[in-house]
């Protein structure tokens, strides 16, 4: 259940890292790309919005083991999986 999270998560990180960005003065899409420091500083909160939902499927998950269920932790290493995905996309366009 704590995976849906990731759909309004995922508006947040966006909303979060476009709307620094723009409110930096630089132009989301445009020609000219922001410096290192502007995407760095739009990136990191738009990637911990988009990673809150590890939180919830971490707790939820050991108590799940605790309670016998060894497949409790499923979902925390499918959003783990998710995470990653998502940070690498979205930081491997900083340095070009």
């Amino acid at each position: 259940m704590s995976l849906v999270l990731f759909a309004p998560c995922f508006v947040a990180a966006f909303w979060i890292g476009e709307g620094l960005i723009a409110a930096l003065g630089f132009e989301v899409g445009g020609p000219v790309h922001p410096p290192l420091w502007a995407g760095m500083l739009a990136t990191v909160p738009a990637l911990v919005a988009f990673a809150l939902p590890l939180w919830p499927t971490w707790y939820f998950g050991r108590r799940a083991v605790r309670d016998g269920r060894r497949a409790g932790m499923v979902p925390f290493m499918i959003a783990g999986v998710v995470a990653l995905i998502f940070v690498v996309l979205n930081t491997v366009p900083l340095g070009q």
